[in-house]
């Protein structure tokens, strides 16, 4: 294989965004993982150091602020470019700082870092893997439960081996490096296309696809996209960051002994999107399907928890269950807006970040204020309800892009035909007079 062949291969492409998501799998979990130790670094208490989760977060919403500027002006390779070199500085400053202030900034350049890469790797996949982004997009998402799962290890080797933090994120940081070269190195599709002209008539665009973020944000698709989203990480990070309390507290065990429900959940999650990307490579599941069997075997799967709750080995089945189903929702649900709205691809990554952030920061909380108030068991229903509330808005965009490719249908058949040339009449042969 030639060295040109090498650059351009899409096999190598979405290798190195499954192992970019891997590395910011492994970042995201590093620091939270070791944050007792790095708050022993720069000397501050725990509850202090709980902070950077904040500052994270403004670092992601700063980042998906410039993405559809950056994505315009220097394409979708240098936005997963400047997300890597983040993600390798903030690796090596993390756990180096003995500032608080240091170890804040780098917070935000990891927390800015990632949410580029998200961006700017769904981007490169839309634009590169149109036809499979589905079966893709629940892969990628699964390399990040890898890397979750690999940074407690990683971390756990680190401190019994050196009693530091630094050889992880060392580890990640060289990641970073070598998935920065690659892209370096590879050819592909930065940026969109712009439209061509054709020899069929020109037909307006329809509402399904604005070609202006402006025109985007007055489409009620992009809403419903948007609250499916917000309902589904609401399910997602409710039932992962309660359920080990929830499990302890019922049954009555140690956390130590309910934190294998947290392990299992992951390990579903990550599961559930590989073995779905298969069956849709296969051709054996549409993405409706996928979804509604998701959205109820989530519901049935965290019912099932709640019954058996006092039945630590059996909470532990569900958990595995509720991850296996819920696992490939979020991926198939942003591949659909992608295709939707295919000409603000950028627009619609910008808009499922915002969505999964606010979630993320509301629904956990609800549910931290509520435990206290209706208990453990009554609690974790909150999760179930969210998952299969994801079918309500997934069935109203269904209409509403039935509705509106009616619409275009209709407009297609009452484009004006072209007007060809009319009879001519032949006029008697007059002779011509001397």
């Amino acid at each position: 294989m030639s060295y040109g062949t090498i650059r351009t291969n899409q096999t190598l492409l979405f290798i190195a965004c499954c192992f970019t998501f891997i590395a910011n799998g492994l970042l995201g979990v590093l620091p939270a993982a070791s944050l007792v130790v790095l708050a022993q670094n720069t000397h501050i208490a725990t509850s202090t150091a709980g902070l950077i989760f904040t500052v994270s977060s403004l670092g992601t919403i700063i980042a998906v602020v410039i993405s559809n500027a950056l994505m315009k002006r220097v394409g979708a390779k240098a936005v997963v470019i400047a997300g890597l070199a983040g993600l390798i500085i903030s690796s090596i400053i993390i756990p180096l700082a003995r500032q608080f202030n240091i170890w804040l900034t780098a917070e935000m350049l990891q927390g800015m870092s990632i949410g580029l890469i998200n961006i700017g790797i769904i981007m490169t996949l839309t634009l590169n893997f149109g036809d499979t982004l589905s079966e893709k997009l629940n892969m990628l998402h699964g390399s990040v439960g890898i890397g979750s799962l690999l940074a407690p290890i990683f971390l756990s080797y680190a401190l019994s081996f050196t009693r530091s933090a630094l050889p992880a994120f060392i580890g990640t940081a060289f990641a970073g490096l070598v998935c920065l070269l690659t892209f370096y190195v590879l050819r592909f599709q930065t940026r969109a296309a712009l439209l061509t002209t054709s020899a069929e008539p020109y037909v307006e665009p329809s509402s399904l696809m604005p070609d202006q973020p402006r025109q985007a944000f007055k489409q009620t698709l992009l809403w419903l996209i948007a609250l499916q989203i917000c309902l589904y990480v609401g399910a997602e990070a409710g039932f992962s960051n309660w359920v080990v309390t929830a499990i302890s507290q019922a049954a009555s065990i140690s956390i130590q002994l309910a934190t294998p429900a947290a392990t299992l959940f992951w390990i579903g999650i990550t599961a559930g999107r590989m073995a779905v990307a298969r069956l849709m490579k296969q051709g054996y599941l549409t993405d409706a399907q996928m979804l509604y069997i998701s959205m109820l075997g989530g519901g049935a799967c965290g019912v099932l928890l709640i019954v058996c709750m006092q039945a630590p080995s059996i909470c532990f089945i569900a958990s595995f269950g509720v991850g296996l189903f819920l696992g490939p929702i979020f991926p198939t649900l942003q591949a659909i807006a992608t295709r939707r709205f295919d000409r603000v691809p950028a627009l619609v990554s910008s808009v499922v970040m915002v969505s999964s952030g606010f979630a993320g920061m509301t629904i956990p909380l609800s549910i931290g204020m509520l435990i206290s108030l209706v208990g453990a068991r009554e609690v974790m229903m909150v999760p179930a309800l969210l998952c299969l509330l994801v079918a309500f808005p997934y069935y109203l965009a269904n209409r509403k892009e039935q509705k509106i490719v009616a619409y275009r249908q209709q407009q297609m058949e009452q484009v004006e035909l072209p007007v060809y040339d009319l009879p001519t009449i032949q006029l008697p042969v007059v002779e011509s007079v001397a």
